[in-house]
């Protein structure tokens, strides 16, 4: 598509409305951050609608008050009204009815309708009590709003607004965030203030606002209209709080103190020479906010300033093993006798093993307690001015500082590493109600910035380099390095008998196979910065035509950026297997060309001064051959040159949406949204020739068009009163990629492995501490030829021609009733399919990657390319497209990508005035397939669109089921009631209660080239699931009147009532990588097996090969690994004025 034909495209969805004058009445639609008062007044003599009524909205929130008056069938709305409590007054000649505790919810339409009886007595102010229905009768959306009431009285684990998200309906937690609808919590976005803060490299929450700076939380999970792109799972809308005509603040603190917390139950897990536990020590808040006037009924202010503070225990227990038991004919240990058989004892030179668990029977011979500590600051500030009616503005800055330490645990404490990084905010918003309030225009201009890096903990340290030392043991390295205390090496020295040893006759007390020992620097050093820039203009307009027409239409533009560090301090990361006499080193490189290409032959930059080896994989002969490029290792310091890669990517969208009021009470929403995505190479890759793959590369990686969006809903509200609403909606929704595929697939990244043997003499003599080779020595001559090497990265990175973008498609149907008055009851049915998937694969043996849709792969892309090959005159360039129309034409052979989501809601909610407020849901929902989404469940792999899950054909077996998402059933129930005390204050009990199905139980295997947890031995989820969970929360706050306007309050929170600590996670692992005796156990899945088949399944060796043995069973495998958190306190205190 033409960029003529783009800005034309651009004008007909986002900027028509400013045009539209067809009968125009009073505009009515509602941003991301406020929301809107509708409805009718009716002559209460005749039921006839009647006009000229004048409705008059005043609040607290406003600076001044809004106003409107009804049209010729008595309907009226008022929009752009800050989250918050209102009263509603109707003028008609002489009579005036009032409505109070009117709630205003975040891009929520109120309904408020009046009937006037002309002829009753005027000159009085008839006062309304009833508060009007919850029901929103202009929208099919799904979700939750979450007000500051809620955030205050009922019990939040936690003091961020992600704590909150849970009690949306069809929610959960998972590794990276919260979950909706199905979707992996990566699929959502996030915005405060209008401004668009979701995380830039992995799209998850961006920016962690605490609780007590927010009015007011809006979670969209489904029906959303066209005005919300850019996500396939949900839409997360904060308000923070803003200054009004009258001064308020209030000071505010909290404690969680680690001698509140219950004991954690123990986790089996088979004991190594060093386990952890991580324990809450202390997390602790206090600050104040402030808001009032600066000049009235024009301009407020809003400031707050919130530090929080936490500090973690990790308490390391040092282990040794034992060799005194035998096993008696009752199938019981005996007791322990070290002696040998011989002399009358049980000593058989072997470490005894627990035959109920299978995991070795070890002594505690030290704790000691190292901690991580964290300081964030929340800062906001906020200016909000109404400078002539009709007209608003609003200004936000809002700063999170984070300084962070965080000790090496398994190893030396100076392995660890600092942090700082720095979140910050900036938007700006104005709204214009223009030609006497017949139209408005909103626009929104936002920054969102954050910045992370880390340093050595020891400064001393910051020029070495990472060495992880593993399969030795913790009785040479512990005295060796001094990182241990006297007893641990005491207990773990070795010796025979009269030496003090214990164990005289086991070889190794403290054998480290399963633990890894960190010694040296920090490591992989992080100097991230990442920000966008956005801007959105929109438009609404009424038109009266065959009924009532709302017409709002917008454009909206994101530019993304990354600046990723690619460093490791010392220049390298080691790592040394000491039992294995092999060192391997990882180097970041940056290649300049394959040796004889133009690219190296005429290369003048003197970085480039190192050659770097990797196997010809794609050679076919008895023999491999080795290609050499040229290559420069980067550097361990900040600004070390290559060690610095930016990436960018630019949106943008258009929308145009009417929503069509055929009747009062029949609506139809239809829309159109248009989005693309272009997807750029790091900026040192723009328009060169790719080194790996040859390919001339330009400014975009990937251009994703033509993603048109449509929605259509429609409402129906059967009571005329707003009280119930019939709804369906269906529309499409395309992913926005995150930054993690520039930097990586698209920023040139390639690591340079080198294997040397330890004995071999390149890595000098053995050094007594580590009772082998250190690995440092190996980094002396930086020409030096290692046993092995290997680029990873070195094929390059392929883009399907043609690829396109992902999508899902959702439908969504219900009803809302008002049972009673405040009482409103939902029934709703969504279903999400996934149409299309961007991910990596590979079709030759992870030898080359593309980035592709799987299972899909056009016959009109592969005729162009087919064209190409036939027009080709260079025989180079023409064994080149060959080969990559074979690759692209093995994209078809892979399952094409699933997830399905269907779900029942069922949902009720309940409030009388302030002093009662009850939700509830039961969702049984379903979520099967053979991908989850842009996280990888099983492995823990965070990398959105190039994750493992596609990369080789021969995994893909046995993955279709119950996704790790699947949790049929879900019940949350959230409340508080306020008694009334009189003289004596006020005292409010909240409560939480949680309840939902536990997680799909797996058996995974290992791959012998992409590791632990790949293989997928039996179908997904055929072992069941792990118990169902739950848990309740109370809160009991206090608050007292201490006179001249102020307010004490005292609260405690206990989170899991009954210490109820369920089954978070488990042991899926079916087969190690490396079994406890040290041996190689890859496994392939057994397409369509049974737990039975397990025993019969054959090893694979580290060249894939299988071998005669059967896999050994992990002695861990379905047991917990991860439990929720045990029972806790909290304590707090706020004084508000």
């Amino acid at each position: 598509m033409s960029t003529a034909r783009h800005l034309v495209l651009a004008a007909a969805l986002g900027g028509f409305t400013l045009g539209v004058a067809l009968a125009p009445r009073a505009a009515q639609a509602q941003s991301t951050t406020t929301g809107a008062i509708q409805g009718q007044v009716i002559n209460g003599d005749n039921g006839d609608s009647l006009p000229g009524v004048t409705v008059v909205v005043s609040s607290p929130a406003l600076q001044v008050s809004q106003v409107a008056v009804t049209d010729d069938s008595g309907l009226y709305k008022i929009t752009e009204l800050p989250p918050g409590s209102y009263v509603v007054t109707f003028y008609l000649d002489k009579l005036t009815f009032e409505h109070h505790d009117v709630g205003v919810g975040v891009n929520k339409t109120t309904p408020v309708f009046q009937r006037i009886r002309l002829s009753q007595a005027a000159g009085e102010i008839v006062k309304i009590t009833d508060r009007p229905p919850a029901i929103d009768p202009t929208s099919t959306t799904q979700g939750t709003t979450i007000s500051k009431e809620y955030l205050k009285n009922v019990p939040v684990p936690g003091l961020t607004f992600e704590s909150a998200l849970g009690a949306t309906a069809g929610s959960q937690n998972d590794i990276a965030g919260v979950s909706f609808s199905g979707s992996s919590s990566l699929e959502n976005q996030y915005f405060i203030d209008g401004v668009n803060t979701t995380g830039l490299t992995f799209g998850n929450a961006g920016t962690p606002l605490v609780n007590d700076f927010i009015e007011e939380i809006e979670v969209v999970t489904g029906g959303y209209n066209a005005e919300y792109g850019r996500a396939t799972g949900g839409v997360v809308n904060v308000v923070t709080k803003s200054g009004t005509n009258e001064l308020k603040g209030s000071i505010f603190t909290s404690i969680q103190p680690g001698f509140l917390t219950a004991p954690a139950e123990p986790v089996p897990v088979n004991a190594s020479s060093i386990d952890a536990v991580a324990n809450n020590a202390y997390i602790a808040n206090i600050g104040f906010d402030l808001g009032g006037p600066i000049i009235r009924d024009k301009l407020s202010f809003y400031v707050g300033f919130s530090p929080l503070l936490r500090r973690t225990d990790i308490t390391r227990t040092t282990k040794r093993q034992t060799d005194c038991r035998k096993l008696l004919p009752t199938g019981e240990l005996s007791t322990c006798d070290p002696r040998l058989p011989s002399q009358g004892g049980n000593a058989d030179t072997l470490p005894d093993v627990d035959p109920r668990t299978g995991f070795y029977i070890t002594d505690t011979l030290d704790e000691e307690v190292r901690s991580n500590t964290s300081q964030q600051y929340n800062v906001l500030g906020k200016l909000s001015f109404t400078p002539f009616p009709g007209h608003q503005g609003q200004l936000a800055l809002s700063a999170l500082p984070t300084f962070a330490t965080n000790p090496g645990i398994l190893g030396l404490e100076t392995s660890g590493f600092k942090a700082q990084q720095l979140t910050t905010d900036l938007s700006a918003k104005w709204t214009s109600k223009l030609n006497d309030g017949k139209t408005e225009v909103e626009a929104v201009v936002g920054w969102h910035r954050d910045h992370l890096g880390t340093s050595a903990m020891d400064p001393s340290l910051a020029g070495q380099p990472l060495q992880v030392l593993t399969d030795g043991s913790l009785g040479i390295w512990a005295p060796g390095f001094g990182g241990e205390t006297a007893r641990t090496i005491a207990g773990c020295s070795d010796g025979g008998p009269g030496s003090g040893d214990v164990y005289p006759y086991l070889p190794n007390n403290c054998p480290m196979t399963g633990r890894a020992y960190l010694i040296g620097g920090p490591g992989p050093l992080t100097n991230d910065t990442e920000q966008r820039l956005s801007a959105t203009l929109a438009a609404t307009q009424r038109v009266k035509l065959l009924g009532n027409h709302e017409i709002k239409g917008g454009v909206d533009v994101e530019s993304d950026a990354a600046e990723k560090a690619r460093l490791y301090s010392g220049g390298a990361f080691i790592q040394n297997f000491v039992g294995q006499q092999d060192i391997r080193i990882t180097r970041w490189v940056q290649l300049k060309g394959l040796m004889g290409s133009p690219q190296a032959q005429g290369n003048a930059d003197p970085r480039f001064d190192n050659d770097c080896r990797t196997p010809d994989t794609m050679h076919v002969g008895a023999t491999t051959p080795t290609l050499t490029f040229l290559c420069d290792y980067l550097g361990g310091n900040e600004g070390d040159p290559g060690t610095q890669i930016t990436s960018n990517t630019l949106n943008w969208s258009a929308f145009v949406r009417d929503s069509w009021q055929v009747l009062p009470n029949l609506t139809i929403n239809a829309g159109l949204r248009y989005e693309e995505q272009r997807l750029r190479y790091a900026s040192f890759l723009q328009h060169t020739v790719d080194p790996l793959t040859q390919v001339s590369l330009g400014k975009n990686a990937m251009t994703l068009q033509n993603m048109w969006a449509p929605r259509i809903g429609v409402i129906y509200d059967w009571t005329q009163e707003g009280r119930s609403k019939l709804y369906a909606h269906w529309g499409r929704f395309y992913e926005s990629i995150p930054l993690d595929i520039n930097a990586r697939s698209f920023g040139g990244e390639v690591q340079f492995i080198q294997d040397f043997a330890a004995n071999g003499g390149l890595c000098g003599g053995p050094d007594a501490r580590i009772n082998g080779s250190n690995g440092v020595n190996c980094l002396a001559d930086p020409s030096a030829r290692a046993d092995q090497e290997q680029l990873l990265g070195a094929s390059g990175v392929l883009i399907a021609p043609g690829i396109k973008p992902q999508y899902l498609d959702e439908l969504v149907a219900g009803f809302e009733y008002e049972l009673l008055d405040d009482l409103k009851v939902g029934v709703a049915y969504q279903r999400r399919v996934l149409g299309r998937v961007i991910e990596d694969v590979s079709t030759d043996g992870a030898n080359t990657y593309i980035i592709a849709n799987p299972g899909e792969w056009s016959a009109a892309d592969e005729n162009k390319l087919a064209d190409r090959i036939a027009m080709a005159t260079d025989p180079q360039e023409r064994t080149r497209l060959q080969n990559q129309l074979t690759l692209f034409r093995g994209i078809r052979i892979f399952d094409q990508p699933r997830r399905d989501y269907n779900a029942l809601q069922l949902t009720a909610s309940w409030r009388v005035s302030n002093q009662l407020s009850v939700q509830a849901s039961y969702t049984y929902a379903r979520v099967t397939g053979n991908y989850p989404g842009l996280i990888s469940y099983d492995n823990g792999q965070i990398d959105p669109n190039i994750s493992s899950q596609y990369d080789l054909i021969e995994l893909l077996a046995n993955r279709s089921g119950a996704l790790p998402q699947d949790r049929p059933h879900s019940i949350k129930l959230d409340g508080y009631y306020t008694f009334d005390l009189h003289r004596q204050g006020a005292l409010t009990l909240g409560g939480r209660i949680r309840a939902f199905s536990g997680i799909p139980e797996n058996a995974l295997g290992a791959h012998y080239l992409y590791g632990p947890d790949e293989s997928f031995l039996l179908p997904r989820g055929a072992l069941g699931r792990s118990d169902f969970d739950h848990g309740v929360d109370l809160k009991v706050q206090y608050a007292r009147s201490l006179g001249r306007g102020l307010e004490l309050s005292v609260y405690a929170t206990v989170f899991n009532v009954y210490d109820h600590q369920g089954t978070r996670t488990i042991d899926q692992t079916y087969a190690r990588a490396v079994s406890l005796s040290g041996v190689i156990q890859n496994a392939n899945p057994v397409s369509g097996g049974s737990y039975e088949d397990l025993i019969w399944v054959k090893q694979i060796n580290a060249r894939g090969d299988e071998q005669p043995n059967p896999i050994g069973r992990n002695p861990n495998f379905g047991n917990t690994t991860g439990r929720y958190t045990p029972a806790y306190a909290t304590l707090g205190a706020r004084l508000t004025f």
